[in-house]
C-alpha cells in the first residue's frame, strides 16, 4: 500500500507542492483537553490560554466547519484525549460527517475496552507515545506509574491486530543514549514486533 494512502501524517508530494488557500482541507488536529494521567518529564503541557478542556458542543462545531470544507483526516489530541468526556460521541459525530480517517494521539494507557469503543465509533488510526525500550525506564518516562510500559506494550500489540497504529518517540538528553535500542523496535515488521514484545512482556513480569 502506498504511504499516502495510510496514516494521518502521510502527504503526497503533489498535494504539498500545489496546496493553496483555496484547496479543500485534507487534515486537521483538534486539541480537546490538557488533562492527562501521565507526568512525562519532557512534557511542558499546553500554553496559557488554551490549557483547558474544549466543550463538546464547541468541538462538534469546529469539526462540522472543517468537514464542510472537505476535511478527510482528523486527529484528536491533548493532553490525553481518552480522558475527554464525550470522545466517543465526538468520534461518532465526525464519522457521520463523512471524515474518512479519524486518528487519536494517546499515551496508550487506556483500557482495551476504551480503545474497542473508540474503534467501534469510527477511530481507524492510533498514534501511541513509546518513549522507552524497557519497563523500568518506560515507567519513569510515564511519570513513575508502575506497570505503565508493560500495559502500553500490551495495548500496542492488541491495537495492531485491530487497526492502523503508529508509534511516536520524544528524544531528550536523558533518552538519547537509549535511542538505538528504541529505533530497533521501529524497524521491526508487524509480526516481528508482536513476537519480540510478546517475549519481553513475559520476561519483564
Amino acid at each position: 500500500m502506498k504511504l499516502e494512502k495510510i496514516g494521518f501524517y502521510s502527504l503526497s508530494d503533489d498535494r504539498a507542492m500545489n496546496a493553496s488557500v483555496s484547496s479543500p482541507l485534507s487534515r486537521c488536529e483538534l486539541i480537546l483537553t490538557d488533562v492527562c494521567n501521565f507526568k512525562c518529564p519532557y512534557c511542558r503541557g499546553l500554553k496559557e490560554g488554551i490549557n483547558e478542556t474544549l466543550p463538546l458542543a464547541k468541538a462538534m462545531s469546529i469539526v462540522s466547519a472543517w468537514a464542510s470544507d472537505g476535511l478527510t483526516n482528523i486527529r484528536f489530541s491533548g493532553g490525553e484525549p481518552t480522558m475527554y468526556k464525550g470522545l466517543v460521541e465526538l468520534v461518532e459525530f465526525t464519522k457521520a460527517l463523512g471524515v474518512k480517517r479519524i486518528a487519536i494521539s494517546t499515551n496508550g494507557f487506556a483500557s482495551q475496552a476504551c480503545y474497542d469503543e473508540l474503534i467501534e465509533a469510527g477511530v481507524n488510526d492510533f498514534s501511541i507515545s513509546f518513549d522507552a525500550c524497557c519497563a523500568s525506564f518506560g515507567d519513569k518516562m510515564a511519570g513513575g506509574i508502575p506497570g505503565a510500559w508493560e500495559r502500553i506494550v500490551e495495548n500496542i500489540k492488541y491495537l495492531s491486530t485491530k487497526t492502523y497504529v503508529t508509534l511516536g518517540i520524544v528524544v531528550t538528553e536523558e533518552t538519547l543514549p537509549f535511542l538505538d535500542d528504541e529505533l530497533f523496535w521501529f524497524h521491526l515488521s508487524s509480526n516481528e514486533f508482536l513476537e519480540v514484545f510478546g517475549k519481553l512482556s513475559v520476561s519483564n513480569k
